[in-house]
């Protein structure tokens, strides 16, 4: 599907992932607005962005939580309630 500017829209091909691995695995991450033309694809720069972002990037952690991980959160929970801010504030510092 495409659309009014002529740019695909929908599900990504393993073509176009393969094309964006080897895009970032030459020029690494950043100046998105150049990556599209680089890697030779028919898409945003936005949507190659969240797609490396958020799917092929290699050191994304896939999977279940270890069991320390869940009770780190399930005390975070009972100390700070619900309030999302200090919830992922308060992980990342912890975790990292």
């Amino acid at each position: 599907m495409r659309n009014t500017d002529g740019l695909r829209k929908g599900a990504w091909t393993e073509e176009e992932d393969i094309l964006l691995r080897k895009c970032m695995e030459k020029y690494g991450e950043g100046k998105w607005h150049q990556v599209p033309v680089r890697a030779g694809l028919n898409r945003c720069r936005k949507s190659c962005r969240l797609r490396w972002l958020n799917y092929l990037r290699p050191d994304i952690k896939r999977g279940d939580f270890a069991s320390d991980e869940v009770d780190l959160l399930i005390r975070l929970q009972k100390l700070l309630g619900n309030r999302p801010v200090l919830f992922s504030f308060s992980f990342f510092f912890l975790v990292f």
